[in-house]
């Protein structure tokens, strides 16, 4: 029986936004996929390479795949009508299929957008894995729980069901990296505010929240499935093995849910003797935060970490669905920071109902925190998150003037969803900002415990970034 070829585009250029991370839902899906059948596998990371489209395409052309496997995020949707037609032209008899958090947000509509065969909303493996053995094996697809398809007209079709989800996420295999230029991460600025080189690489170790943040999508599902303690050494062992890392950077939705878990983790790199860097970007939930899971964690190798508030206000804690503690975790940060892992915050402006007041009490709560940064976001709402939905029943207009095309989540696109005059908003934004950096003695931690102390000078342009006015489309400073 005829090998399969498998081709995987995570597609769109860096463009100004330069954060790039290896594209672990691919990883995690050829690895599954080549565990359980014979196929050929091609990935190809547009945004890391910065390939041409001219490129990506030819190359797939070459591979002369029977399946190609697409993912993006929102901000590079507007690439898939033109990149698919021309996937479609290189490669007339592949099964076009696309995934991603884009897919996962706003569904059977993607396909309504671009001429693919199939596209898979939530976890890929199961459902890739039952359109590669349905090609092998000239059947169709009617059976794979909530696929979304075109039948033999062209008419767009959601099979009844969810999308089946991995329920031991120990029985999947280590993300497939052997398969991509592991290395050339290295050199790139990844989540982390930290310039390259960097010899880490990024991992799962768990998938799901069951916290409800309006603002959120919820590719994994709100049910937490997490590997082992076990399992998440032996991978790290793995990688320090095979590529000789001395970090990893954990994209968790949220790593520290179970407590027991997280201390096990800790116990068996301390036993076992690993020297690793841990980095987590957006894993922790800090009002969970104990002081002897943050001392094991920094025992473990945590050494820095992003901690995000979102809203200082306890009401709009209510309604964005997150309910931090914010006492806690105020108490949180300060427990890291003194232990000088270098800590930022996010904080998101301009949620609906928000007031002048309210946003003054987010910018309070950073600047009388202990965090050693903070990121200072405009609330966007994302397709088909409850935030869009009720943006779109009241203020539709909004939501029309969004244009996501070649932006991020980080600058762009900039609007106003509370109903503060813009100029009062902004303006409140840019005394608080210039309060939080204007502190000496948060300069003096920053150069007293940020991690690659050589490297204040590329990091630096980053924290005045954030002193000067935001306008909507303004565009991020070189290497941010």
């Amino acid at each position: 029986m005829k090998r399969l070829r498998l081709f995987l585009a995570n597609i769109g250029h860096r463009g100004s936004y330069r954060l790039v991370s290896p594209p672990l839902g691919l990883l995690y899906i050829a690895a599954y996929v080549r565990s359980r059948m014979d196929v050929d596998i091609l990935i190809v990371d547009q945004r890391a390479e910065d390939c041409s489209h001219e490129s990506l395409i030819a190359r797939a052309k070459a591979f002369a795949p029977d399946v190609i496997g697409i993912t993006c995020f929102t901000s590079h949707a507007h690439l898939l009508d033109p990149l698919t037609r021309a996937f479609r032209a290189a490669a007339p008899d592949a099964t076009i299929v696309l995934g991603g958090p884009h897919v996962s947000a706003v569904g059977r509509m993607v396909l309504e957008e671009c001429p693919a065969d199939i596209a898979v909303a939530g976890e890929g493996e199961l459902p890739l894995e039952a359109v590669l053995q349905a090609r092998r094996d000239g059947e169709g697809l009617e059976g794979v729980p909530g696929l979304i398809r075109r039948d033999r007209a062209g008419a767009i079709m959601v099979n009844p069901g969810e999308t089946p989800t991995i329920a031991n996420l120990d029985d999947l295999p280590f993300p497939a990296y052997d398969l991509i230029d592991a290395r050339r991460y290295w050199k790139l600025w990844s989540q982390t505010p930290l310039p390259p080189p960097r010899k880490f690489l990024a991992m799962f170790t768990s998938r799901g929240c069951p916290y409800k943040c309006i603002y959120c999508h919820k590719v994994f599902g709100k049910r937490f499935r997490g590997h082992s303690a076990q399992r998440i050494v032996a991978e790290i062992e793995h990688y320090q093995r095979a590529f000789g890392i001395d970090e990893v950077e954990i994209f968790d939705d949220i790593f520290n849910f179970n407590k027991h878990r997280v201390l096990e983790f800790c116990e068996m790199v301390r036993q076992k003797d690993i020297r690793i860097k841990i980095a987590f970007p957006n894993s922790l939930r800090s009002d969970l935060l104990t002081e002897d899971v943050i001392d094991a964690l920094h025992r473990a190798g945590m050494y820095i970490s992003a901690f995000a508030l979102e809203t200082g206000s306890p009401r709009v804690q209510q309604y964005i669905g997150k309910r931090l503690n914010i006492d806690r975790y105020l108490q949180a940060v300060e427990w890291t920071a003194r232990r000088r892992i270098f800590t930022y915050g996010f904080m998101m402006l301009g949620f609906p109902t928000e007031t002048i007041e309210e946003v003054r009490q987010t910018l309070d709560t950073a600047c009388r925190s202990h965090l050693h940064a903070a990121l200072f976001y405009r609330v966007v709402p994302y397709p088909h998150t409850d935030l869009w939905r009720l943006m779109e029943k009241n203020h539709p207009e909004k939501i029309a003037a969004i244009q996501f095309a070649d932006t991020d989540y980080t600058y762009r696109p900039t609007i106003n969803c509370s109903d503060i005059p813009e100029e009062t908003l902004a303006a409140e934004i840019r005394r608080g900002v210039t309060r939080f950096y204007g502190n000496p003695l948060r300069l003096l931690r920053i150069a007293r415990d940020y991690p690659k102390r050589h490297c204040l000078p590329l990091y630096l342009p980053r924290v005045l970034f954030h002193l000067k006015p935001r306008r909507p489309g303004a565009q991020p400073i070189p290497g941010a």
